[in-house]
């Protein structure tokens, strides 16, 4: 047995020392006085000598053991064998469950991964003793306490686990530590020991070793013992639908691109790689009948990629909702994927331009808006229909119904403005800036970049190098002009740069479109950002629209651009590629709150269950996105405003098994953990020490040592008064005697 306060059972230990010494001291011999009767009270006292020693010495020893064990009980003692006692330890048990997706994973004899869990999980529960409490952290994003603090109602715990089943959300285990941490230190304000299982299989979905754990349960010491269930070491073959990828974001209905190709890429994990098949379906509401097609997949080959022609022709201004499934296997959450493909007859574009009335100006009188509406209406049947709107008047009502703002003349614009416009984005927009060459000083830079949130740093002043640079001979590959990707280096070839506002990017969070022969980009694309949010299920990034930024003004004296060939074709594919990338391609994934940024007029969220999610004032869902599948977006009246396509993380399905050692020294970033018998998980439970309620007893021992100590004083005292004759020898005196330490004379 040890302590949990050992200088208080010390301090117990030395306090026995009182009582000793004050007896010693009592016992100190004094000068004897003598009077007539002493002779036979003496006689008397040696005559019951024996019985006052011994009557001493019991009140001695029941005093010394009253201090004793209350230094022992406040000094909190642990017995290491609590069977002993047979009354139950007091522990806190923690069990930290993984329900992510790769919990869903069934193996050869049919048993799903989180089923073993839970039968583990009963095990430790049905060891516990009646004193222990349990409680609940779940793994799948975003992480929750679901029974915290623990609960000493051990059938109702067991009941909540048995109901839990595999999540579509990744699993989260870095945010489970966090909340993990959270309620151990409740636990550790009562000095209470904790036990912490962690339970999970530890494959390649459920735990990605290249993110860190925060070091948040290293500082808790001996009062918490971490226990970690073994990594699985049996290979389970996995097939998932990675992602469906349209040629076009958008499609244009009106012209000859009614047919469109749809590319589904498929990936294999967590076995060896045997030759196979699977079957690939496509089918999207309202489209005609597409064929399935199968995938032979060879040996070692871990992704595939499928084809298919799809008929969008009669599909005017709507969004179609498109989903690829395959076969069932061992893991069913990862075998369909969404996305939802823009319709349109015609593109609406918003062109930010002071107007010119001039009849018929020269090409080298066209301003950068004169220039870019010719590039977009080349002719009547452009598929990208351009209106005007006064920068200096700029509001919400101009930029509705819009899908893309060209800002000619960002310098006129008033702080108003500039937050449509940030509205306008988060909405799904596509905005292009260029800067205006009316001005010398561009002061509009930095209320551009502050309210976009773009991390760039543009120049105040235009520079004009001593010869025009032209564009390198490499151009980075780019989303946005993907469908010019076999033409680009003749077009960019004849193209020189005479003058640019140049600016500084952070590569982490921009897109460089276009580079000059210099390294310095001329075409950027970004997305703005959102403060963090202090909530981890909560999505930082805008899931919205984005910015693109042209470094030269579309003017003669600026660049040689507008008169080349790749005018006409950058823009149209800046415009349309765009608006399909911000608005048919958002990405949602299942367990995040992300920002819709689709106005206010979006108050909820029917998800492909029926269930239906408020919107809140921040633009974000107030729950999670817990399953996969298409999300109307309505209005107060549900009327619909939108269709998102959510989906699974690809990543999480990954059933690849993991190596144990690798698993052990990545969990130890986080704290002391050691490995529990997987198939005995409450044998670990037996070599932990444990507070016993030996406490409690002590303390019911010294109280009734305190009655006894009274009671035996006042009986061995001897104080009462006797109405019979004292007798002496040779002496008969009636009366009363008070006896004292010495008693009563007979």
């Amino acid at each position: 047995m040890n302590f949990v306060t050992p200088t208080l059972a010390i301090a117990g230990l030395i306090a026995v020392a009182l009582p000793i010494i004050i007896h010693l001291l009592s016992r100190r011999r004094k000068r004897p006085i003598e009077w007539a009767a002493m002779r036979f009270l003496l006689e008397a006292f040696h005559k019951h000598r024996r019985r006052l020693q011994i009557e001493q010495l019991i009140l001695l020893a029941v005093r010394c053991l009253i201090l004793a064990l209350l230094g022992a009980a406040l000094a909190r003692p642990i017995l290491n064998t609590p069977d002993v006692l047979d009354l139950g330890g007091s522990r806190a048990v923690f069990l930290v469950i993984d329900n992510g997706l790769a919990s869903g994973l069934t193996d050869a004899q049919g048993q799903v991964a989180l089923d073993k869990t839970i039968k583990q999980a009963a095990k430790i529960i049905e060891s516990l003793g009646p004193g222990d409490s349990v409680g609940l952290i779940t793994a799948a994003r975003p992480a929750r306490g679901l029974i915290v603090p623990p609960s000493s109602d051990h059938a109702a715990v067991l009941n909540v686990i048995r109901k839990l089943t595999p999540l579509q959300a990744p699993t989260d285990l870095a945010s489970a530590a966090v909340t993990l941490r959270l309620a151990l230190k409740d636990i550790a304000k009562d000095r209470e020991r904790a036990v912490v299982y962690l339970l999970s299989e530890f494959r390649l979905g459920s735990a990605s070793l290249d993110i860190t754990l925060p070091s948040a349960l290293a500082d808790f010491g001996e009062n918490v013992t971490l226990l970690t269930a073994p990594a699985a070491d049996e290979m389970i073959g996995n097939v998932q639908v990675q992602s469906i990828e349209p040629r076009r974001g958008l499609i244009l209905t009106t012209t000859a691109e009614g047919s469109q190709q749809v590319t589904v890429r498929l990936a294999r994990s967590g076995s060896e790689l045997s030759t196979g098949t699977t079957q690939v379906r496509l089918a999207g509401e309202g489209l005609p009948i597409i064929e399935p097609k199968t995938v032979k997949w060879d040996a070692g080959q871990a992704t595939a990629a499928v084809d298919f022609m799809v008929n969008f022709t009669g599909q005017l201004e709507r969004s179609v909702a498109l989903s690829a499934t395959i076969d069932n296997d061992a893991l069913n959450g990862d075998n369909q994927r969404s996305t939802v493909i823009l319709t349109r007859s015609k593109i609406r574009t918003l062109l930010v331009d002071r107007r010119s009335f001039a009849l018929d100006p020269g090409l080298d009188r066209l301003g950068t808006g004169e220039w870019i509406r010719r590039a977009l209406e080349p002719s009547d049947q452009s598929p990208i229909d351009v209106v005007e709107a006064d920068p200096a008047a700029l509001d919400g009502p101009d930029v509705r119904g819009i899908d893309a703002v060209i800002l000619a003349r960002p310098d006129l614009l008033d702080d108003r403005s500039w937050l449509v416009l940030r509205k306008f984005v988060d909405g799904g927009g596509v905005l292009l800036v260029t800067p205006p060459t009316q001005v010398n000083v561009h002061q509009w830079t930095n209320t551009f970049t502050k309210v976009m949130g773009l991390p760039w740093r543009i120049n105040l002043e235009p520079v004009a190098p001593d010869d025009a640079l032209t564009l390198d001979d490499e151009q980075p590959p780019s989303e946005l002009l993907r469908m010019l990707s076999g033409e680009l280096d003749a077009l960019t070839e004849p193209i020189l740069v005479n003058r640019m506002l140049a600016l500084d990017i952070d590569t982490s969070q921009t897109q460089q479109i276009l580079v000059l022969s210099d390294g310095s980009p001329l075409l950027v694309m970004g997305t703005p950002q959102q403060q963090q949010d202090i909530d981890q299920d909560v999505t930082p990034a805008v899931v919205g629209g984005m910015v693109i930024y042209l470094a030269a003004a579309v003017d003669l004296n600026w660049t040689n651009l507008p008169t080349k060939p790749l005018m006409v074709p950058l823009f149209h594919e800046l415009i349309r590629q765009g608006v399909g990338m911000a608005r048919a391609s958002q990405r949602f994934s299942v367990g995040e709150r992300p920002a819709l940024g689709l106005g206010a007029s979006a108050t909820n969220i029917v998800g492909p269950d029926g269930a239906i999610l408020a919107i809140g004032l921040d633009g974000r869902p107030h729950e999670p996105l817990g399953k996969a599948g298409f999300y109307e977006v309505v209005d107060s009246a549900r009327h619909r405003i939108s269709t998102l396509a959510v989906n699974i993380d690809p990543q999480s399905g990954k059933s690849d098994t993991q190596r144990q050692s690798a698993v052990s020294d990545w969990l130890a970033k986080s704290g002391p953990w050691k490995l529990f018998d997987a198939d005995k998980p409450a044998a670990a439970l037996a070599s932990i020490d444990t507070p016993s309620p030996i406490v409690g007893i002590l303390l019911a021992a010294v109280l009734l040592l305190a009655v006894l100590e009274t009671a035996l004083a006042r009986w061995f005292s001897h104080a009462k008064i006797s109405s019979k004759p004292i007798e002496l020898p040779g002496l008969n005196v009636s009366g009363a005697l008070i006896g004292g330490s010495g008693g009563e004379i007979r």
